[in-house]
């Protein structure tokens, strides 16, 4: 091969795998059929598990995670006019969420939707303000949240949002100027928002 076609080849080849770099770094694209709308989730069946992760946890606090998890989830759904057939927030001894059980108890109960939400809370270094001058790593409590969003007539995938997307949340609110004002959220705050971020992606804001 003349080494002018070999350079523009490898020339080629180098945007290739920057871009799929690219692709790769970023935030993973959900899986969403191209008719979903979120307004199409009104009679869902909702199904949480809630586990923890990595870190020093009171067994009190860890408990009561479920529990506030689905008073928050309940006090949105009803302020968004949502009228969920079941509501449920598991813990970690539960099992993972089944699809075929949660389809045939939507079916049962009349959902038009099966809502399946995993949630793993872990303990982190996290770095912060990462492009200022200002960048600093602290300790911060991650709440990473994927879900599925199926169907209940068909069982058919209608929106399908992996770990690592924005549902992902920090309980860290980073000040970039003044880092030493960065506050920690409380936990009913930080649960607060993870339900708001998981609802806009299923019902809508």
């Amino acid at each position: 091969m003349p080494k002018a076609a070999r350079a523009a080849l490898l020339a080629v080849l180098a945007l290739l795998l920057a871009a799929c770099g690219e692709v790769l770094q970023g935030e993973p694209a959900p899986t969403r059929a191209p008719d979903f709308r979120p307004e199409q989730v009104r009679r869902p069946l909702v199904l949480v598990r809630l586990v923890r992760g990595p870190g020093e946890w009171e067994e009190r606090e860890s408990r009561a995670l479920p529990d506030e998890y689905q008073g928050a989830l309940l006090e949105a759904l009803n302020a968004r006019a949502v009228l969920a057939r079941e509501v449920q927030v598991r813990g970690e001894r539960d099992g993972r969420l089944d699809a075929p059980a949660a389809l045939a108890r939507a079916r049962e109960l009349g959902a038009d939707h099966a809502v399946l939400v995993e949630i793993r809370v872990a303990q982190v270094q996290a770095v912060f303000c990462r492009d200022s001058r200002r960048a600093f790593r602290a300790a911060a409590t991650l709440w990473s949240q994927s879900l599925r969003v199926l169907r209940a007539a068909d069982g058919a995938v209608r929106l399908a949002v992996a770990p690592g997307s924005s549902l992902d949340l920090l309980d860290v609110e980073a000040d970039c100027e003044s880092p030493r004002e960065s506050r920690r959220r409380s936990a009913g705050e930080t649960i607060d928002e993870a339900v708001r971020r998981m609802l806009g992606r299923v019902v809508g804001p």
